[in-house]
């Protein structure tokens, strides 16, 4: 297993670098794996992204059981989604306080929601999508 530390430095930006970009950046750095295109429309500024999308379901197979490179769908008490990545049994994440690198449990504090989903990074584009 890679070592976080080269991703702990992260900035949070609402309009250039979330969450989303994070799990993307991250999976790339400890897995070798592009996401990039289980996240087609939430790559902008959060003002514009940040819902739960139906790319997510379309495109990521949803799971009981977590195995690192599983995404992780939050949604905190306001509806807000946020993105995480599961990897040596904790997610990694990136909020407006930085990153972090919590176990599950700890997660429930902040989010009443959390789901997991098995990335599927070789569909092409659904038909009836643009």
């Amino acid at each position: 297993m890679k070592s976080i530390d080269p991703l702990l430095n992260r900035k949070y930006d609402p309009e250039h670098y979330h969450c989303v970009h994070f799990l993307i950046e991250s999976a790339q750095y400890l897995l070798s794996v592009d996401y990039s295109q289980n996240f087609i429309g939430l790559t902008s500024s959060l003002h514009e992204t940040l819902k739960t999308s139906r790319h997510t379901v379309v495109r990521n197979r949803q799971i009981k059981v977590p195995d690192d490179g599983t995404i992780v769908l939050m949604t905190n008490d306001k509806g807000n989604s946020h993105v995480g990545l599961y990897y040596c049994e904790r997610v990694l994440h990136l909020t407006e306080l930085g990153v972090h690198f919590l176990p599950v449990i700890s997660l429930y504090k902040f989010f009443k929601r959390i789901r997991y989903y098995e990335p599927n990074t070789h569909l092409s584009e659904p038909a009836g999508f643009e």
